[in-house]
């Protein structure tokens, strides 16, 4: 009943993970940028501007709060991984 639906997921999340990687491999970067550099992990104002910039994005305006939600929280694990890049 649901199979076509679930596989169509699947194949979604594997592009989203091969994405996740892609972009974490450069918050290492960033990480190693903002360490050497004596910057702050936090730029409220960057990440005011990406939310925004990304819901630009969007073709269907009635996801803004849940794609906030999501860039929020991707955030979060960026923050969280550049912390332990930076402690090493």
């Amino acid at each position: 009943m649901l199979e076509k639906q679930r596989a169509e997921i699947d194949a979604i999340d594997r592009e989203i993970v091969a994405l996740f990687e892609r972009r974490m491999q450069v918050v290492v970067d960033v990480a190693r940028i903002k360490k050497e550099n004596g910057i702050a992990i936090l730029d409220a104002n960057r990440e005011k501007e990406v939310i925004t910039k990304v819901q630009s994005y969007l073709k269907d305006a009635t996801l803004k709060e849940e794609l906030a939600e999501v860039y929020e929280t991707l955030m979060k694990v960026s923050k969280d991984y550049q912390k332990k890049r930076m402690n090493h």
